[in-house]
């Protein structure tokens, strides 16, 4: 028997209305128990720290995977069998590889930490002496404008209070709790041992990371002819085909923007470190790796470096403040104009409004993280957008061209079926 179509319509808007209320529903509860849904994402988060990290380790390593499995493939090809040079090449290029990278690792560790931590304890021990030597400046510098100097004594005097507060209500009780008794020894283990903790989760998690990474690397041919087969089973091979170019568009533009901006951040730290320690600035170290990491961030990353630095170095000395953010100008010029474009390319495609709004959108909802996978992540985004708009003005037999649409009045359809673009006669009228 036929199902009358009237039937068939009021079933469909009916299923339509139930999947709606049903959305509605769920996305009610899942904002009303957002804290639930946060600390079970969390809680996810830290079970699969391991793989994300090996995952992470394994993407940065694999240009110098491929490029020693090539090579030994070659060269082992011409004394042995095909396939045992392709075990023993993949053996010895994932072993160099982990080896690499923990070697990175643990020279980072091994030369910056200690220096490191050196030069801030250094910061703090010496604030006092630094701000008595800017109030003394500034004293001598404003003798003839004592309105712009009270505002200025205003100001360190409100950073000394801070930094007084903070010793007596976080140092001091901390090194005083052994003295309390057993309830401030308690709580001093207390804290130890959590600090302990989190320093085991962290070895742990970057052990099992090179663990998870040396598989990935060994297993990477396998898992993606894997995923491509399942892309083809479920979406076929037009849409498929699709997706496969979109997912090497995106390892593209991530992989060549996160490996030449960690590129391009190192050498700018190392080139600062010897700048500073050249012109005999205070705490090398400590300034050449702020201005490294934050170089990491497109942008806004040379200014988000440069201003505790120069604060750091106007404690010690007002004229080399000077000397330090001429030479910090310099340096982002170099990096910006001669060695960015050197190592990074045009690898996003962006102009400089999109650039500008990736960082802060993205840094606004993921923080660090969001500031550095923004430009990359929006790339891809606008690639996407961009490629829909070019098919849906093809399927209507439209200019592909963004000049033909500027000062454009209307599109005129031509009895040929083409379209003609009359621009405005007069292009400031709105």
């Amino acid at each position: 028997m036929k199902q009358n179509p009237k039937y068939k319509d009021y079933m469909a808007a009916g299923l339509t209305g139930f999947l709606m209320i049903a959305a509605s529903i769920a996305i009610y509860f899942l904002f009303a128990k957002m804290s639930y849904f946060l600390d079970a994402l969390k809680k996810l988060l830290d079970i699969l720290a391991p793989f994300l990290m090996g995952f992470v380790i394994a993407y940065l390593l694999a240009p110098l995977y491929n490029y020693l499995l090539r090579n030994l493939r070659e060269l082992l090809g011409s004394v042995m069998q095909e396939r045992r040079a392709n075990s023993i090449g993949t053996l010895i290029s994932v072993l160099a590889c982990i080896l690499a990278g923990i070697l990175v690792i643990s020279g980072l560790f091994a030369l910056v930490i200690p220096r490191f931590g050196e030069s801030i304890v250094g910061v703090v021990n010496a604030m006092p002496t630094y701000l008595t030597r800017i109030e003394a400046w500034a004293r001598e510098a404003l003798a003839d404008y004592p309105d712009i100097y009270a505002m200025v004594e205003d100001v360190l005097n409100n950073l000394y209070n801070s930094l007084v507060n903070w010793a007596t209500s976080d140092l001091l009780p901390s090194l005083q709790s052994v003295s309390e008794g057993l309830d401030g020894v308690s709580s001093l283990v207390s804290t130890l041992f959590s600090g302990l903790m989190a320093a085991v989760t962290a070895i742990k998690n970057l052990v099992l990371g090179f663990i998870v990474a040396a598989y990935l690397l060994i297993e990477k041919t396998a898992m993606i002819g894997q995923i491509k087969q399942m892309t083809y089973a479920l979406f076929g091979p037009k849409r498929g085909n699709q997706i496969v170019y979109r997912m090497r568009y995106t390892n593209q533009v991530m992989g060549g923007f996160i490996r030449g901006k960690l590129l391009d951040s190192l050498i700018i730290g190392i080139i600062c470190f010897i700048g500073v320690s050249v012109m005999r600035m205070p705490y090398p170290t400590l300034i050449s790796v702020i201005i490294g990491v934050t170089n990491i961030i497109p942008f806004f990353g040379p200014f988000i470096g440069a201003i505790p630095c120069a604060v750091l170095v106007l404690m010690y000395s007002p004229i080399q403040t000077v000397y330090f953010v001429i030479f910090i100008l310099i340096l982002q010029q170099f990096d910006g104009n001669i060695l960015g474009p050197k190592i990074l390319g045009n690898t996003t495609g962006l102009s400089s409004f999109w650039v500008l709004f990736s960082i802060i959108f993205f840094g606004g909802l993921f923080g660090f993280a969001g500031m550095l996978l923004g430009v990359p992540l929006f790339a891809v985004i606008y690639s996407l957008v961009s490629d829909f708009v070019s098919a849906r003005l093809s399927k209507r037999k439209l200019s592909l061209l963004p000049d033909d649409y500027i000062n454009l009045d209307e599109v005129e359809q031509q009895p040929d079926g083409g379209y003609k673009y009359p621009k405005m006669k007069d292009p400031t009228r709105k």
